[in-house]
This record gives C-alpha cells, sequence and structure tokens, in this order.
C-alpha cells in the first residue's frame, strides 16, 4: 500500500515506518501498545537500558576501588574521567550516530551488534590494563561508543511499537536504568571485594553477552524492510536556532549536565572518607540510582499536567537545597542516605522534561522534534564530559577544612559540594525561556 509524501517524511526521521496510524489500523502488522510483541520489544529494551547505562552509573563503586587497591599513586583527575567519558560519550555521540539511522534504517541492526562487541571488549580489555590511561581507553571510551551504538538504535523503536501508551513505555524503559542502578553497584562492590577489579570486569563482561543475546530477536522494527530506506532525506530546517527560548533552554541543560553526575561519582569515596564501609558506599549509589525510577515519572507526569516551569524549579531548585542542606551538613550514614534518595529523585530525573522542551521550541512537528531532541542529548553530553576534570580540579582543601564535621570540611569535599550546589542554581535561569516564548509568539507549553 502506497503512503503519502507526510507519512513516509515521519518515516524517515523516526527511523523507522509511521507511527501515525493507531493501534487499530487494518494493514495486518503487530498491533502498537499491546500484544506479545509491542511488550517483547518493551522487555529487551529495558534490559539494553539497564546494561549500557547502569555500568556507568555504578563507576562510583570502581573509582574507590580503583583509588586505593590498583593505582593507589595515578592522579585521581585520570581516574574520575573514565566515569565521566563512559557516560558523555554516549550522550555526545548522539549528535553523529542519530542523523545517520534516520537516513539509512538498515544500519541499526549491524550498528547494535557492533555495540554489543565494544561493549565487551572495552569491559575485558580494563581488566588487564596496567596503566590509568588505559583504563580511559578501555572502561571510558569503548565501553561508551559501544553503548552508544547499541543504545540510540534500539530507542528509535520505541515510535514504531507504542503511540498511545508511548508516556507510559518511556517511563518503563527509563527505569531500567534506575533498578540497574540499584543492583549493579551492590554487584560490583561485593565482586571487587571478594575478587579484584579482574574478575569483577570480566563477569560483568560475560554477563552484559549473556543477557543482551536473548533480547535481540525482539528489538526490531515493526514493519518488514520497505521503500522508504531509500526515499530521499527531507531538508534539515535550523530555524530553531534563532529562537532565544531554544538558546535559554540549551544552556541550562548543558549547566545541569555539570552537576548531575558528580554526586554518583564521588559518594562511595565519600562514604569511605567519612569512614563508612564500602557496602556504605555502594547503598548509597544504589539508593541515588533507584530513586531516579520515581523521580522520572514523577517529573513527567508533573511536567504534563502543570506549568513546565514547575518541574524545572522542582529539579533545580530541589537539588541545590539538597546538596546544600543534606550533602554539606552529612556526618553519618542515615543524612547521607536521605540525600542520595532526593538527589536522585529529581535531579538526575531533568532529562524527563527534554520531550516538554522540545514542544515549546518547535511543537510536535516529528523531524523538527527528533532534531532538537540529539541536541539536547549532546548538551547533556558536554556537561558531562566536563564535570570529571572540573570536579578533580576542585576537590582541594579549603578554608573550612578540617574545622567542622560536617561534609564541607572533610577532605576537601566543601568546594565539590558547593560546585554541585551552585550549578544546580545556575540551571534555574532555564525557567526564564517562557519570557523570549511570548515575546516571539510562539505556543506556550
Amino acid at each position: 500500500m502506497d503512503k503519502d509524501k507526510t507519512e513516509l517524511e515521519v518515516e524517515i526521521i523516526s527511523g523507522g515506518p509511521s507511527f501515525a496510524s493507531g493501534p487499530g489500523d487494518s494493514s495486518g502488522l503487530p498491533p502498537r501498545d499491546h500484544g506479545f510483541h509491542a511488550l517483547a520489544y518493551l522487555a529487551s529494551a529495558w534490559v539494553v537500558e539497564l546494561l549500557v547505562w547502569s555500568y556507568p552509573f555504578s563507576y562510583g563503586v570502581f573509582l574507590e576501588h580503583y583509588e586505593t587497591h590498583v593505582f593507589p599513586d595515578a592522579p585521581s583527575s585520570v581516574l574520575a574521567l573514565v566515569g565521566s567519558m563512559s557516560t558523555g560519550i554516549i550522550y555526545l555521540t548522539s549528535w553523529l550516530i542519530l542523523p545517520i539511522i534516520a537516513r539509512y534504517p538498515s544500519l541499526k541492526k549491524p550498528l547494535m551488534a557492533l555495540g554489543v562487541v565494544f561493549c565487551v571488549t572495552g569491559l575485558i580489555g580494563a581488566a588487564f590494563v596496567s596503566q590509568p590511561w588505559q583504563l580511559v581507553l578501555t572502561q571510558g571510551v569503548i565501553y561508551a561508543l559501544g553503548g552508544s551504538f547499541l543504545y540510540f538504535p534500539v530507542m528509535t523503536y520505541l515510535f514504531e511499537w507504542f503511540a498511545e501508551r508511548k508516556g507510559l513505555a518511556n517511563g518503563i524503559l527509563f527505569s531500567g536504568t534506575g533498578v540497574g542502578g540499584v543492583v549493579v553497584p551492590i554487584i560490583v562492590e561485593v565482586l571487587l571485594r571478594k575478587y579484584g577489579h579482574r574478575v569483577t570486569l570480566l563477569s560483568l563482561a560475560v554477563a552484559f553477552a549473556v543477557l543482551i543475546v536473548p533480547a535481540f530477536p525482539y528489538i526490531k522494527s515493526r514493519h518488514p524492510a520497505s521503500s522508504f530506506e531509500d526515499a530521499a532525506v527531507q531538508s534539515t530546517n535550523m530555524s530553531f536556532l534563532k529562537s532565544p527560548a531554544f538558546w535559554i533552554l540549551f544552556f541550562a541543560n548543558l549547566v545541569q549536565g555539570l552537576p548531575t553526575y558528580i554526586p554518583a561519582l564521588y559518594l562511595p569515596m565519600f562514604a569511605a572518607d567519612l569512614g563508612l564501609d564500602a557496602t556504605a558506599g555502594s547503598a548509597t549509589l544504589s539508593m541515588l540510582n533507584g530513586a531516579s525510577v520515581p523521580g522520572l515519572i514523577f517529573l513527567g507526569w508533573l511536567s504534563d499536567r502543570y506549568d513546565l516551569r514547575i518541574s524545572m524549579l522542582v529539579s533545580t531548585l530541589g537539588s541545590a537545597l539538597a546538596v546544600f542542606l543534606l550533602w554539606g551538613l552529612s556526618e553519618s550514614l542515615p543524612l547521607l542516605l536521605v540525600f542520595s534518595f532526593v538527589y536522585g529523585a529529581i535531579g538526575p530525573s531533568w532529562s524527563a522534561l527534554w520531550p516538554r522542551f522540545i514542544a515549546s521550541i518547535v511543537g510536535d512537528d516529528p523531524h523538527m522534534s527528533s532534531l532538537v531532541l540529539t541536541v539536547f542529548i549532546g548538551g547533556r553530553g558536554v556537561g558531562n564530559v566536563a564535570s570529571g576534570p572540573i570536579s578533580t580540579a576542585i576537590l582541594r582543601r579549603w578554608a573550612l577544612t578540617d574545622r567542622t564535621p560536617y561534609a564541607y570540611g572533610l577532605n576537601g569535599y566543601g568546594p565539590l559540594i558547593l560546585f554541585t550546589g551552585l550549578t544546580s542554581l545556575l540551571t534555574t535561569a532555564g525557567i526564564t525561556y517562557r519570557s523570549f516564548q511570548c515575546i516571539a509568539g510562539t505556543a506556550k507549553v
């Protein structure tokens, strides 16, 4: 059956066939939003989400072990760079991968397979490194490239399988990171303590391959190979770059990426410096990651129901207050766990607001929405990558060191805590986008 031009353009940009029709179409294709194939895709994509992201988000446990057992004489800036690279590169490469697979959908499956090879290779290579820079290359760069090759093609299929329940499917899918972030740090901490980093990394590599392979058959297009792969791509419209509202939200999104990863990176090491055991450190990281599951759902719901600026303030101002009043005043495990939960629920969950950011700039245009989403994902990556070297540079003794029992006076964490809180506070400037949006005469969101 021939498709009209509009539907074909939607297919090209989304990287798959049109999702404009509802679940009750008579095309003979598997139904959207329900049925075995849609649910099998969602379950399989959830596994990918869990594995690709929970490994880097567990790096704080590795960092403490590397600094104390493997590379005690290495610069902390190099070891911290592994963690920021492993997340930041995944975000940054979205600027390259998403446009390519939008133009050539047939590359999705080969790219996914290559991604698995890179992820497993990076983990195995990290098990045998002898220098810190080799750790950056393997567990940082190679793993991250593999994660991006695998993750972004998987995400594009979501729009084919879900229409009316797309929001719910997104929430379920993103929860994979939170669930993995709870479980994986605990597993990593136990393995590191009992067997060391080599066995731990090899075990994670085997687990990655074993869990990913059965999911592959169900991560697929709803349509068979069709003629849209040979169609010409719609010309790229960059007019959104002239919008002041876009630049304000982009700046806020980039700045928000600077502090977001810092607590996850340093909490295990902070707990150790506080005199707590390794289990306590992994517990704080698990709490932070786990809290992002309800946090994503809550902020997404809030942004749909009320003014977007309310959700932005909850995330940014709430994160800043949590850093200043909970992390900064921590001197024992209970308050540190409270901080982990509060910050984990509202800090990393900022990404749930991206769809509303995009709608406020370009409306519901599917081509433009895909393009602007790529820009926001990449902007988060810039912040994540920069957070590693910046955080290690400011983790130093200052006037309050050893002069207060609270975290501000512990081993130079005071400047790091202030940086995390102040950058979160700076992100609140994003709420001014509405003023420029109204001046431009665009639709309010």
